[in-house]
């Protein structure tokens, strides 16, 4: 089923154990396919857990287990992120650097040597423990339990990621880089969030689809900021040459992100939560 709340769960916590159970099942089937494509099964057990995360903080007031599974998924997806890590900066590169010179194809064997290295370091025993993790976090999430139910169980969460987004897009009106990064993590938060609730209220998807674009921005935003931080370190006048054009390139994409996040958060979040609200017991009474 996809990743939202349905009028076929009985309730917020029925809901919550489906959702857990599916992404933990599509974790394990994406660990399944390490073999023929790693980078592609860790990102697909990455996300997974990403999504679990943001549905936990969304019922966090109200879920006792919270501390204990969110540590969980935290550990596991953490063991994994050298090599997304990896792979996204020599795509990065790619995607700015000139083709040919010795300094820019020295750098290119560089970064290749480091992804391979650390896809090395995670096949065999890590791959097999973030199965029996993920195989833990399955049978765990089937007795996790919330004391809340209906919009109350969901009402503190989305307005504390909601908040949150706000502040930190003020903040980072700044151009502080660390700033811009913990923006992208409530806006990813915010986002399936968002597409949580898309059955409750359908004018919500051209939101997501708005939340998407603007977590494409950040996220090229922060790869560009990892790469531009490797080359600082580096002398050679090709690559100097291509930091300039990271940081250029990573400054318009900050003066878009704030653009289109001033458009998203407009409204303010205790108007849009009343509204959210309502949709939501509209769409459980007709159940």
């Amino acid at each position: 089923m996809a990743y939202r709340f349905t009028s076929g769960d009985a309730n917020v916590e029925a809901a919550l154990r489906r959702i857990a159970a599916e992404q933990l099942e599509g974790a394990l089937a994406a660990l399944a396919s390490a073999d023929a494509d790693l980078e592609r099964s860790v990102h697909g057990v990455r996300t997974a857990t990403k999504r679990i995360r943001a549905l936990l903080r969304l019922l966090r007031a109200g879920f006792p287990c919270y501390a204990d599974a969110n540590g969980a998924l935290r550990t596991l997806a953490g063991r994994l992120a050298e090599v997304r890590e990896a792979q996204v900066l020599l795509a990065t590169f790619n995607d700015i650097a000139p083709d040919g010179g010795k300094a820019i194809a020295a750098f290119r064997a560089e970064l290749e040597a480091e992804a391979q290295t650390s896809a090395a370091r995670v096949r065999g025993a890590v791959l097999e423990d973030t199965r029996k993790r993920l195989i833990a976090l399955r049978k765990a999430s089937a007795g996790w339990r919330i004391e809340r139910e209906g919009f109350g169980a969901l009402r503190k969460g989305l307005r504390r990621t909601c908040k949150k987004a706000v502040a930190l897009m003020a903040e980072a009106g700044g151009g502080d880089i660390e700033t811009f990064h913990e923006w992208r993590k409530h806006i990813k938060d915010h986002g399936f969030q968002v597409r949580l609730l898309n059955e409750s209220d359908p004018g919500l998807a051209a939101r997501g689809e708005m939340l998407g674009r603007l977590g494409t921005l950040l996220g090229e935003q922060h790869d560009l900021c990892a790469l531009e931080a490797r080359l600082q370190r580096r002398r050679e006048k090709p690559l100097r040459q291509l930091e300039k054009a990271a940081i250029e390139r990573r400054r318009a994409l900050e003066q878009e992100a704030l653009k289109l996040g001033a458009v998203l958060f407009e409204e303010p979040c205790t108007s849009r939560l009343r509204r959210w609200e309502r949709a939501w017991n509209g769409w459980r009474e007709a159940a």
